[in-house]
């Protein structure tokens, strides 16, 4: 299995970008890192793309020409791994820290708010 550690930003960037909804063109999640501020070529996008792909952390599918890519199933163990390894470090430990770290967030709007919100009362719901 891929550590966490073992991911670049720019991979960990591009694996956020896959929404797993529909998968995506090399163009697509260029455009998108571009909307983000990294303006990068299509070849630096292809090669993360890739690499994920050789960690099996993104799969693809031939469409004509083009690979369209989405996140795989060990994806999400990845993340959750990347976010535990955070949690400790910064938090040491505390489960509850980096939620109310976000709380404190001034640049959170008022719908992101909401929609956390949501996210604890549904999950606050699943437990009974």
């Amino acid at each position: 299995m891929v550590a966490a550690h073992a991911l670049g930003p720019l991979e960990m960037q591009v694996l956020g970008l896959l929404d797993g909804v529909e998968p995506m063109a090399v163009a697509t999640l260029r455009d998108r890192l571009a909307a983000a501020g990294h303006d990068l070529a299509y070849t630096t996008v292809m090669t993360v793309l890739v690499r994920l792909h050789k960690k099996g952390l993104v799969q693809r599918k031939k469409d004509g020409a083009r690979y369209l890519y989405a996140r795989s199933g060990r994806a999400a163990s990845v993340s959750a791994g990347l976010l535990t390894s955070v949690r400790r470090a910064l938090f040491q430990g505390d489960r509850t820290a980096p939620i109310a770290a976000l709380l404190e967030d001034e640049s959170l709007s008022v719908d992101e708010l909401r929609g956390l919100r949501r996210m604890i009362d549904d999950a606050l719901e699943r437990r009974g």
